[in-house]
């Protein structure tokens, strides 16, 4: 199951998507992965994450890949968005869509066209976040 981005904003323990893409964004000269890993997770090495990460997290981590997926490629958002009708294995194959359109967007811009995919990602999510 997942949740929508407002409700994933409302939660204690999940980090808010807007603010970990903002951080990114500083983070943009680590490449996508690294960045997000490091604003949303709070380090990069799995070993340290490992122990204090929540499932919210990892879903936290998948909505910021669809967002930034989705500004690069809208066959990624053509279904429209995270919410409770999305069941678990329809979440991880939209992540992976969004994985590889971010990856290969990446791949061939520069760090500072990166941070400004990341800045948009974040306005994007705080508008979402607002939604009630």
């Amino acid at each position: 199951m997942s949740i929508s981005i407002a409700e994933l904003a409302e939660l204690p323990t999940a980090p808010t998507i807007s603010h970990a893409l903002r951080d990114a964004a500083i983070h943009a000269d680590q490449g996508i992965h690294q960045a997000l890993r490091r604003s949303l997770f709070g380090s990069v090495t799995f070993e340290d994450f490992a122990a204090t990460v929540t499932p919210e997290h990892v879903i936290a981590e998948g909505i910021a890949l669809i967002i930034i997926g989705g500004l690069v490629d809208p066959d990624v958002t053509d279904q429209g968005w995270p919410d409770s009708t999305w069941n678990a294995s329809y979440f991880s194959q939209r992540v992976h869509q969004a994985h590889i359109a971010a990856t290969g967007w990446a791949a061939s811009h520069t760090t500072q066209q990166l941070a400004h995919l990341l800045e948009a990602a974040a306005d994007r999510a705080k508008t979402m976040e607002a939604a009630a």
